[in-house]
Parts: structure tokens; sequence; C-alpha cells
């Protein structure tokens, strides 16, 4: 089956916690009312770097987000990434509910900053994906996705049988 690579905005590609922001990160208003705006930062090269990961593996991109169906039309495009599909959450349990039927049985390499979150749910969505490649990738918010993030999740998918 296709591997995933599974990504969060705020955190992995905004860095929000980070003062000042890391390098090559450019700062963009978002509208988020009629007059009010949300500034956000990111780095333009992570949409290339994102889909080399996917190209190499022959995985799809997905968001896992709390910007949902707004990722494609407000962080996606910055990129320079294409419409993605967007897991839907609906459920108490942080994300892992509906990451695990998104996902079923493909190989998973997952970029946030709230794996520490709903522990126990944690624990046991890997453990029921003990099988499979299942690569929780913690980013900082401080830092955003690094070169050192974009290399664990290589290692994970070359694990993969």
């Amino acid at each position: 089956m296709k591997p995933l690579v599974l990504i969060d905005v705020d955190g992995p590609l905004n860095p929000w916690a980070a003062h000042p922001k890391p390098p090559n990160y450019q700062p963009f208003d978002i509208k988020v009312g009629w007059w009010r705006k949300l500034r956000i930062h990111l780095d333009p090269g992570h949409g290339p770097q994102l889909r080399q990961l996917a190209e190499e593996f022959g995985a799809e991109l997905a968001w896992a987000t709390t910007w949902s169906h707004r990722a494609n039309t407000e962080i996606g495009p910055r990129l320079g990434l294409p419409n993605l599909k967007v897991v839907e959450f609906a459920e108490q349990g942080w994300k892992y509910p509906a990451v695990a039927r998104y996902a079923w049985e493909r190989p998973l390499v997952w970029f946030d900053d709230d794996f520490g979150l709903h522990r126990e749910k944690n624990r046991e969505f890997v453990h029921k994906r003990r099988h499979l490649t299942t690569a929780l990738i913690h980013v900082d918010p401080a830092t955003g996705i690094t070169a050192e993030h974009l290399a664990e999740a290589r290692k994970a998918f070359s694990r993969n049988p």
C-alpha cells in the first residue's frame, strides 16, 4: 500500500513558539474574519522538501491539522504544495482515531508538535500499528521542520518492507 506522510501546520510548518523566527521563514497574514488577521510564518522550502520526501518513497502527502481544508487554500499554495487530502477530526482522543481510519494499514510518517497530548491514546495508536512503519515525528514549535526531521522520516521509510 502507498505510504503516507501526514503534516500538521502549527508547529511543524508555522513555528509559533519561535522568537525570533528561524531563518528562511516568511510572514504571511491570513484573514480570519472581516477585520481580523492571523500572522503565520512559513518556510517556502518546506513544500519542495516534503514533495521530494513523498516522491522518494511513493508516499501520499496529506494534512493532519486543525486548519482542515483551509490548509489547502492558505498554507499549501504558499509552500508550492498541490491540494492535499485532509484527515477529518470529529471525535475525542485528539487526532488519533481519525488518523487510524485514514492511514489504515499503510506505513506512516507524521509530523506534529502535540504528540504529548493524550498519552494513553498515543500508546494505543502506536501499539495497534506495531506491525507497520509508524513514525510519529515530534517537531518543536520553536524550530519547525528541520533537515533532521526529514532524515528521521527517510530512515523510518527505509526500514519499511
